[in-house]
């Protein structure tokens, strides 16, 4: 049976606003600007909200998206802004048909736009510890609670909703693969904001195991709760792996780094997804990752790269030494990755899944 909307032309736009709880680069930032990027603007009509200004508002401007960002990032008190919004965003909501909130640090506004009486999704990209009741009021009251992978919806099981479906993260395809061969050292790579959870820890340990010469490079922020754990990290590269062990701010050309990237390794302790791996795996490289979470989702183990056991580092050192000393085995690894984001994760295709909910939604009863 077709769709009942999608072959109805719509006489105007849906007016969407979507609500992202930070402006800086980021995880769930990059994954809805992808979407709201990717949009049939025939269908969707975006505005966008921001606590604070930075550099994803910016991009959305260039792109011509309406964005509205209360100031700039205020030191120590950025937080709060995601509160003090709740009037802009209950104001914006009165001309909107759909608002859909991203991250679970917007349970409050999220909330209050339910109780408002917007038509609201909530999308749920992390696997918080805690289930607190604001954030299981928020999920409940939402016209649509949505998750980035099977493994966050299973997470969020025991919550009720009224209706709950899972969005997964998707990428753009890019054009070329085959790399040539540099004669360079080669470059293994971890993105993800450098904290505890993220296990940054884990491959440094790993790596000191490594036999194959390689460099190891890790790209992103470092958040005020992690600077000690930030510290602790550097100390422990210029001690064991001097030369070899680089540490870089997030990158704003994620598509030059993975050009220049032979192997990307993603040790999270807890994860939903793994945006990083299906990144690097669209564009041709083999990945390693923990076997657990979202990762086993993403990852087809010894097909696209390999699933380790966490907390291994022997094992780990192994996977990165097997596939450092093997090309052939690389590019067929990333072949295959490459193939299996076309199927799972093409944002072309993806986003249609973004055009029917809405649509669902504005003509479903309440």
């Amino acid at each position: 049976m077709p769709h009942p909307f999608r072959e109805r032309l719509m006489e105007k736009p849906l007016q969407v606003l979507y609500v992202i709880h930070d402006a800086r680069r980021g995880g769930v930032q990059s994954v809805m600007l992808r979407v709201i990027a990717a949009l049939d603007r025939n269908r969707v009509e975006p505005t966008v909200l921001f606590p604070f200004d930075g550099p994803c508002a910016r991009e959305l401007r260039q792109l011509g998206i309406r964005v509205i960002a209360d100031g700039a990032q205020l030191p120590l008190l950025w937080r709060l802004k995601r509160f003090t919004m709740i009037p802009r965003l209950l104001e914006l909501a009165k001309q909107a048909d759909i608002v859909h909130l991203n991250s679970v640090m917007l349970a409050l506004p999220a909330l209050a736009a339910s109780l408002f009486g917007a038509r609201t999704v909530y999308h749920l990209h992390e696997l918080p510890g805690k289930m607190g009741r604001l954030l299981t009021a928020a999920i409940m009251m939402a016209d649509c609670a949505a998750f980035c992978s099977q493994t966050c919806a299973d997470h969020f099981a025991a919550v009720r909703a009224k209706k709950k479906v899972v969005l997964v993260n998707a990428v753009q395809l890019p054009e070329a693969l085959d790399k040539p061969d540099s004669g360079r050292v080669p470059k293994v790579v971890m993105l993800g904001s450098i904290n505890y959870g993220k296990g940054q820890d884990l491959l440094l340990d790993a790596f000191a195991l490594v036999r194959n010469r390689a460099e190891l490079h890790f790209y992103g922020n470092v958040g005020l709760s992690a600077r000690m754990y930030a510290r602790t990290l550097r100390a422990k590269a210029a001690e064991t792996l001097a030369g070899t062990v680089f540490f870089h701010p997030p990158t704003d050309d994620v598509s030059g780094l993975l050009a220049e990237t032979d192997l990307l390794v993603h040790t999270s302790r807890r994860e939903s997804f793994g945006m990083a791996l299906v990144e690097a795996m669209a564009a041709g490289i083999p990945v390693i990752a923990n076997n657990l979470g979202g990762m086993r989702e993403v990852v087809a183990d010894c097909e696209t790269g390999y699933l380790v056991e966490p907390g291994n580092p022997e094992l780990l050192a192994a996977r990165i030494d097997t596939l450092l000393a093997d090309p052939g085995l690389r590019k067929r690894m990333g072949r295959a990755g490459h193939e299996r984001v076309r199927e799972r994760y093409d944002i072309a295709v993806r986003v249609k899944d973004y055009h029917e909910l809405y649509e669902t939604l504005q003509h479903a009863e309440r």
